[in-house]
């Protein structure tokens, strides 16, 4: 992995803060992440939580910005790995929002990935979870 670990940390994080909670289920999602990126998990989990500290108070607009500053810094061949991750937080706890599907699509955007391909990517995932509630 060549992308730091603040970076990828921070839109993880975004992704949690779409929704407002850092439940049991994306805290293990995130213990995921570290495995698949060789992170040690103790150390994204703690940078994930400090992010949030960070985020939690910002506008919409300012998470936006914090987004493309983070994404900036992540590795041109691991932005498809990195969103694939973040889509797998945002689902993991059964109910997938609106706001979450325009965080979702805001970090493809910065991180260069193509709505289509995102929202492909999405579809994807939501077949594979039949359980999985849409809120509109």
């Amino acid at each position: 992995m060549n992308t730091d670990i603040k970076h990828i940390a921070a839109l993880v994080a975004t992704s949690i803060w779409a929704d407002g909670e850092y439940d049991a289920a994306e805290k293990i999602v995130v213990e995921e992440i570290a495995d698949a990126f060789e992170l040690n998990a103790e150390d994204l989990s703690a940078a994930v939580e400090q992010e949030l500290e960070v985020i939690k108070p910002m506008s919409e607009d300012e998470v936006n910005a914090y987004i493309l500053e983070h994404s900036a810094e992540v590795e041109d061949e691991e932005a498809e790995m990195l969103l694939q991750a973040v889509l797998q937080v945002v689902i993991v706890d059964g109910v997938l929002g609106e706001e979450e599907v325009e965080n979702v699509l805001s970090i493809a955007s910065a991180l260069g990935v193509d709505d289509a391909r995102a929202v492909l990517m999405l579809a994807d995932l939501v077949k594979e979870e039949p359980e999985l509630q849409i809120e509109l």
